[in-house]
C-alpha cells in the first residue's frame, strides 16, 4: 500500500552543548519546559530563564546567606567584647574572614553552581517530569490541529530530554507522512528503539537512501538483530540492499559484518561492489577469508570484463 508524502520543510533543530541547556523554569510558578518561547505555559508570565541560570542564582543566594551568617557572628562578637582592644579584634577578624570568605566563593562559584543544579534536578525531578509530558502534550495538540511539520518540531524539541520509545516511534510516525531529502535536519541514532519496529526498519532504509553517512553501528546493528523481521516486510529486502550499500563506505564496518555483507554483496549496486571490492582486495586479511573468495566469484560471474576491477581505486575510507 502507497501513502502519498508531503513535500515539507523541516525546522533546523538548534543544537546545544549540553542537552538541559535548552531547558528553562518559570521563576514565578516554577514550571518547567524546554520549548522555545518568551511566556511560561503555564501562568503565562515573561519569567522562564535557562536552569543553569536558576542554578546560578540559587549559588549566589547562599554565598549571600554565608557571608551574612559571618557578618553577624562578627556583630554578636563585637557585641561580647569587653573593651575596646576585644572590640577591635572581633571586628578586624571578622572582616579578614569575610574578605577570604569572598575570595574563596568566587573560586568556587562554577563548583558550587553545578552543586545547586545537581540538586536542582534531584528535587525538582518530578515537576521536571510534569512540564516536559506538557511540552509533549502540547506537540500532540499541534499535530492533531493539522500542524504536523509544526507538531513533529515540538516532539522533536522534548526528545531531547525525554528518552522512550513512545516518543521515539510518534516522531517516526510523523517523518513517515514527510518527502524526506539529503539536505534536511535528520537524526537517526537517537530515533532507533528498544525493540524491533517497521518503522524503524522503513526510517534506516531511507536514511541510508539518502544520506548513508548516517548509517553507523547501531543502526547496522539493530539490522542485523532484526533481518528476518526485516525480510518479511514489504520493502524489506530494499532496506537491506540499502543498509549495505551504507556499511561498505568503510572498512570498519566491512571488517566488523562480514557474514552481512556477504548475504546482500552480489545485488549491491554497480558502483557499491566496486567500492567493496576494493575494501577488501586491498586488505589481505579480508582476501583471505570466505568474503574475499565471494567477491572474486561475484567479480567473475557479474563483472568479467569490466575495467572498473582492474585497478585499485583511491581514496577508501578507513577506520
Amino acid at each position: 500500500m502507497t501513502t502519498t508524502k508531503k513535500a515539507v520543510q523541516l525546522p533546523v533543530l538548534e543544537r546545544s552543548r549540553r542537552n538541559y541547556d535548552r531547558l528553562r523554569v518559570c521563576r514565578r510558578c516554577g514550571q518547567y519546559t524546554i520549548l522555545p518561547g518568551e511566556d511560561c505555559p503555564k501562568c503565562g508570565k515573561a519569567r522562564l530563564v535557562p536552569v543553569m541560570d536558576q542554578a546560578r542564582s540559587k549559588a549566589r543566594r547562599k554565598m549571600l546567606n554565608e557571608i551574612l551568617f559571618t557578618l553577624l557572628l562578627t556583630i554578636i562578637a563585637v557585641l561580647l567584647a569587653q573593651d575596646m582592644t576585644q572590640i577591635a579584634i572581633a571586628a578586624a577578624s571578622g572582616l579578614v574572614l569575610i574578605a577570604l570568605l569572598v575570595l574563596v566563593q568566587r573560586r568556587m562559584m562554577g563548583r558550587e553552581t553545578l552543586r545547586q543544579l545537581s540538586r536542582l534536578f534531584r528535587y525538582d525531578h518530578a515537576t521536571i517530569h510534569e512540564g516536559l509530558v506538557q511540552d509533549q502534550s502540547t506537540g500532540v495538540e499541534t499535530v492533531r490541529s493539522g500542524e504536523d511539520v509544526k507538531g513533529y518540531h515540538i516532539l522533536r524539541q522534548t526528545a531531547v530530554l525525554v528518552h522512550n520509545d513512545r516518543l521515539r516511534l510518534a516522531l517516526l510516525s510523523l517523518l513517515q507522512n514527510f518527502r524526506l531529502r539529503s539536505d534536511m535536519d535528520l537524526e537517526l541514532e537517537t530515533l532507533i528503539t528498544r525493540d524491533f519496529d517497521p518503522l524503524v526498519a522503513d526510517y534506516i532504509g531511507e536514511i541510508a537512501r539518502l544520506k548513508r553517512d548516517m548509517i553507523k553501528d547501531r543502526s547496522i546493528r539493530y539490522i542485523i538483530a532484526n533481518e528476518p523481521k526485516i525480510l518479511e516486510m514489504e520493502n524489506g529486502w530494499n532496506i537491506l540492499i540499502s543498509v549495505t550499500s551504507a556499511a561498505v563506505r568503510m572498512k570498519r564496518y566491512v571488517t566488523m559484518y562480514p557474514g552481512f555483507i556477504r548475504r546482500y554483496a552480489r545485488f549491491l549496486p554497480r558502483e557499491r561492489f566496486v567500492r567493496l571490492y576494493h575494501v577488501v582486495r586491498n586488505d589481505p586479511a579480508l582476501q583471505g577469508e570466505v568474503l574475499g573468495q565471494d567477491m572474486e566469484n561475484i567479480r567473475a560471474e557479474l563483472y568479467a570484463d569490466d575495467p572498473a576491477f582492474e585497478h585499485d581505486t583511491a581514496g577508501v575510507e578507513r577506520s
